[in-house]
């Protein structure tokens, strides 16, 4: 799960206070735009290899619909305190 409080430990020299940053992840949240290359069940929450391993499969996958013409969905990342939503660009449907 995202912790908004680590944004603090992250940007020790903003100009915002802790309760400011924190904030503004209450409500909507806060959306990102990005592109999605895949989504990959894992059995931990933690690990730097486990999320090595993840990415580098997907991507593996992601470089094979390339070949083929296929491009990388376009989503938000929405971030708020109840979680991450991942919402396609086009469609509006939350995928998860």
């Amino acid at each position: 799960m995202f912790d908004p409080l680590s944004l603090v430990l992250i940007f020790p020299g903003a100009t915002k206070t802790p309760v400011e940053t924190v904030s503004r992840f209450y409500g909507d949240g806060v959306r990102y735009k990005a592109k999605l290359i895949g989504v990959d069940p894992v059995p931990e929450a933690q690990g730097d290899k486990m999320c090595w391993d993840s990415m580098m499969k997907l991507k593996g996958f992601e470089a094979a619909a390339r070949k083929q013409g296929k491009h990388k969905q376009r989503v938000w990342l929405k971030i708020s305190s109840t979680g991450v939503k991942i919402v396609d660009e086009r469609t509006g449907i939350c995928s998860n």
